[in-house]
């Protein structure tokens, strides 16, 4: 990876390059942290040389009221109506229909079938199994324990 030398960041912070070169540098800074703090080295040393703000307190609120009054919400056009697949009560309608058209077929049942059959085929649950296991082991040393306590 080429590292980009201290002379061009400097060139950067100055907006002394051209666009793509400023892009190209950008899009570099996102994979290198050693040209990040080259960068941020040339920041800092040409941090003087920067515009002072008027006032330092209220940038922060003046920005925002900025983007605020530029900012326009989209309200939808009066009179435009929307479309009726697009209304909230057009699909309750078209699931409670398939709801209704999936029972009446019996696609409900047969998957109650299904999981039913599968859940007799597939023997004890894991769950089931680590219990045993643990059950035993536990009966096991209890047994042992009982030995060596009568002789």
């Amino acid at each position: 990876m080429k590292h980009i030398p201290y002379e061009d960041w400097l060139k950067y912070v100055e907006d002394g390059l051209s666009e793509p070169v400023r892009e190209q540098y950008e899009e570099h800074l996102y994979s290198c942290d050693y040209c990040m703090e080259i960068y941020l080295a040339a920041l800092q040393s040409n941090e003087t040389s920067l515009p002072a703000l008027p006032d330092a307190l209220r940038f922060a609120d003046h920005v925002m009221a900025d983007v605020l009054a530029g900012k326009q919400v989209e309200t939808p056009a009066a009179g435009k109506e929307e479309k009726f697949y697009q209304m909230a009560a057009f699909h309750y309608i078209v699931a409670a229909a398939m709801t209704i058209l999936l029972m009446t077929t019996g696609v409900f049942q047969q998957m109650i079938g299904f999981a039913e059959e599968f859940q007799r085929s597939s023997g004890p649950s894991v769950t089931t199994e680590l219990m045993n296991k643990t059950t035993n082991f536990i009966n096991d040393v209890e047994n042992e324990t009982r030995k060596e306590r009568n002789e």
